[in-house]
């Protein structure tokens, strides 16, 4: 395909060369014309000028005529004919007689005309140019002609000479006019061929390029108002970019996961969460290639709302996790459906605190009815006088005591733990040595270990720095999990504490007992509320199940870690991790 320079050269070539083609064509027959015509005229001219001379003259009838010279040197030749050589024409021609006209020619020269030809002459044998004029006598007769002619090949050879010069000046006129229609073509296409690769760029997103501007013609204003078209385009994709890289990076950055569909069900969107939730893969926004949603249940949503063109929702599990999708449909303007949208939310820990909620509720319950139930018994017996006997009553009353200290000490930790979970930690902090704590465990727990018999060998340096903490928090925290491997230690065991100094400036504190163990699937739920790894247990051991959970709540709210190994027949072992006094402080100071 031709270009704009080509189409705009090849357009003004061409029609300077029908034009001065034409011109030629049409100088060229008019000016043969004009010249034969003049020539014609001026022959005619002189010779009646010649016959007039001849006639002044008297000649005797039957006198032979001598040709004159002409008056005009125009280059013709010129015959003078009595009347007996051009009044029988080609008809009586005798010997030595040449027949100069024809008979039609003759006559009109006896009538006193005349004449002019364009032939081949008999005389000559030649196509000549003629013309011939009447000599009349004083009498009015005609006594002879002057004949005047002229080749036609010298009169053509004039014509061909001019035609030669206006063919040159034709050549050179199409030659000064091909370099300025190149310039023209040049300077008209060259800013549209800029304005078209510049258009190319604009439609390919480039609109950084400008195009010159050379002038104030229309040209030049449509090159203005591409540059103004490129700035506004500009400005125009820029904001639209950055709304759509914000909307991208809002639906990126989103903690649900949000999946869109077409009419067919295909995916059009979904985000990293969803993705991850669906089991895409990694990738951006884009549709994921080949991918079906997993879950039958979001399909099955996806359908319900393109067809009602309503909000649904539906819960449902894919790989263990709780999944809520929450579905809209997508409009266009006028109102017409072309897609759907579904916001899923994963509620696993929501359950999961719902269903910890109603075994909270349960256990709590579980844990004071029995107490209550004991005490309920002990009072009605007390009542009806079933109980009677003064060492009985003091038996049952001890039993009622007991029941009441288990409530007493199942609600004094609830609220603890609900105090600690609240962000309730106001407490002061300052260096601790471990030795004072461990000690007023010991002596507080002295009648429980006595009664299994069992022996603390606590394992501490000399030079082991205090650490950074709560001293009735941290006695808690050693209270509970001493009271915890006393209660499951055998008879006539070892527990086994220890402390240590840490590369990180923390010191880590162990509780070791000779237990039965904890089974590796219970062990990562032991810091649990209410768990217990033998569910038939007997509850009459002490044990409210929040000793565990208290101690990880209050060793974390210092700024440390718990952490427990064990396997089953060798015991356990807990162990917490707080910082040192002389690094801690540094990082505590708001709970001080």
């Amino acid at each position: 395909m031709s270009g704009i320079f080509e189409r705009i050269f090849g357009s003004y070539l061409a029609v300077i060369l029908i034009t001065l083609a034409t011109v030629h064509l049409a100088t060229s027959y008019l000016f043969a014309d004009y010249y034969f015509t003049a020539k014609e005229r001026e022959m005619l001219r002189e010779a009646q000028q010649i016959a007039n001379a001849l006639a002044d003259q008297s000649y005797p009838p039957g006198t032979a005529l001598t040709p004159v010279k002409p008056l005009f040197a125009l280059g013709e030749r010129m015959v003078v004919l009595d009347r007996q050589q051009f009044e029988f024409g080609h008809h009586g021609r005798g010997p030595g007689r040449r027949a100069w006209l024809g008979t039609e020619e003759a006559a009109r020269l006896l009538a006193g005309e005349t004449i002019s030809v364009r032939q081949v002459l008999p005389a000559v044998e030649r196509e000549v140019l003629a013309v011939a004029a009447p000599i009349a006598g004083a009498d009015g007769e005609i006594n002879g002609a002057v004949l005047l002619f002229a080749p036609i090949a010298d009169l053509d050879a004039t014509v061909a000479a001019v035609r030669r010069i206006t063919l040159a000046a034709a050549g050179v006129a199409v030659l000064l006019a091909a370099a300025f229609s190149l310039w023209f073509s040049r300077s008209l296409s060259a800013p549209l061929r800029e304005m078209s690769r510049i258009s190319v760029e604009m439609a390919r997103g480039n609109f950084n390029r400008r195009v010159t501007v050379t002038g104030r013609d229309e040209v030049g204003q449509l090159a203005e108002n591409l540059n103004r078209l490129a700035d506004s385009l500009d400005r125009s994709v820029g904001e639209l970019a950055r709304e759509k890289e914000k909307l991208e990076s809002i639906v990126a950055n989103m903690a649900e996961g949000v999946v869109a569909v077409d009419t067919a069900g295909r995916v059009l969107l979904a985000n990293a969460p969803a993705r991850n939730t669906l089991g895409f893969g990694a990738g951006n926004n884009s549709p994921p290639a080949n991918q079906s949603l997993p879950a039958p249940e979001l399909p099955t949503l996806f359908e319900q709302v393109l067809s009602t063109g309503q909000e649904q929702s539906a819960e449902f599990e894919l790989r263990g996790a709780c999944i809520l999708a929450r579905c809209s449909p997508l409009r266009h303007p006028d109102g017409t459906v072309f897609g759907a949208v579904a916001v899923l939310q994963d509620i696993t820990a929501l359950r999961r605190l719902e269903q910890m909620r109603r075994d909270f509720v349960a256990n709590v319950s579980h844990e004071l009815r029995t107490p209550l139930t004991a005490v309920q018994g002990i009072i009605e017996g007390l009542i009806d006088g079933v109980i009677s006997e003064a060492e009985a009553r003091e038996r049952y009353l001890q039993a009622a005591h007991r029941q009441t200290l288990r409530m007493s000490r199942l609600v004094r930790d609830l609220l603890d733990l609900a105090a600690i979970e609240a962000g309730r930690t106001d407490w002061e902090q300052h260096a601790v040595d471990i030795r004072d704590v461990l000690g007023r465990v010991e002596v507080n727990l002295r009648p429980a270990l006595e009664e299994k018999q069992l022996v603390i060998n606590a394992e501490i340096p000399d030079n082991l720095p205090p650490l950074l903490a709560n001293e009735s928090r941290l006695e808690q925290v050693l209270t509970n999990l001493v009271e915890n491997a006393v209660r499951f230690s055998p008879p006539r065991s070892k527990i086994r504490i220890t402390a240590k100094e840490q590369p990180d400036n923390k010191i880590t504190v162990t509780v070791q007992d000779q237990g039965p163990g904890i089974p590796p699937a219970d062990l990562p739920h032991i810091w649990e509320r209410f768990y217990r790894v033998e569910k038939s247990r007997t509850r009459e051991s002490g044990g409210t199940g929040l000793g565990l959970a208290i101690v990880k709540q209050i060793v974390e709210a210092q700024g440390g870690v718990v952490g427990a190994a064990s396997e089953p027949g060798t015991g356990s072992t807990f162990w917490f991790t707080l910082p040192a006094a002389d690094t801690a402080a540094n990082l505590s100071q708001h709970k001080s």
